[in-house]
């Protein structure tokens, strides 16, 4: 019996989870409604709020799993392997993390975009920034600070790749698989604005 009652509860926050990601699509957060979500949904009002308190518990709370489920996937795959160690966003633990998101692409996709919430990108840099954190911790080192580049900006350098990256990756819809994607980010600490210029062809 609670075994069924589980699975029906997690049938139904799926189907509302599916709702709202085709109304951002359409109309975006702030004007979709409980309303909206529930005819989607197929469900009544009373289902919904058994749930929800309103459509921003709605949001907070899926953006919560979510956010907690990398957390803990970026947490659990410490680097098993000498090299790998050394780096501050290693390979390993980036493509446990991007493959959890590539799961649930639709609806990262939706919180993230045009029409969805503008405060998911602050939650997404603080999980990066605790990526950071252990990469640093890990691998005994400090991020530069000085008169030329205060820490504010180095931390800001040092994770702005991965935010961009990711967020680019996000609009073009999944282009690339989880696994080209964390070697590119993995491969762009070495990368300098410089080193990306080429000589024009004429």
């Amino acid at each position: 019996m609670a075994g069924e009652r589980t699975a029906r509860t997690a049938q139904t926050r799926a189907r509302i989870k599916a709702a709202l990601v085709e109304l951002i699509g359409e109309k975006g957060f702030d004007a979709l409604t409980v309303s909206d979500v529930t005819r989607r949904a197929k469900i009544n009002r009373g289902t919904f709020y058994l749930h929800f308190v309103d459509k921003y518990d709605m949001l907070d709370q899926l953006e919560d799993e979510l956010i907690q489920g990398l957390e803990q996937t970026l947490l659990a795959n410490a680097p098993a392997d000498a090299a790998d160690a050394c780096e501050l966003f290693p390979y390993e633990t980036l493509l446990a993390a991007l493959n959890l998101v590539a799961g649930d692409f639709d609806f990262v996709r939706a919180i993230a975009g045009r029409g969805g919430d503008p405060d998911f990108s602050s939650k997404l840099k603080r999980v990066i920034e605790g990526l950071l954190e252990q990469g640093l911790a890990r691998t005994g080192t400090t991020l530069r600070g000085d008169d030329e580049l205060p820490l504010v900006y180095s931390r800001e350098l040092a994770i702005s790749h991965v935010l961009s990256i990711i967020g680019l990756w996000l609009e073009r819809g999944g282009t690339e698989t989880p696994e080209q994607l964390a070697r590119m980010i993995a491969a762009a600490k070495d990368v300098s604005p410089s080193s990306l210029l080429r000589p024009a062809v004429r």
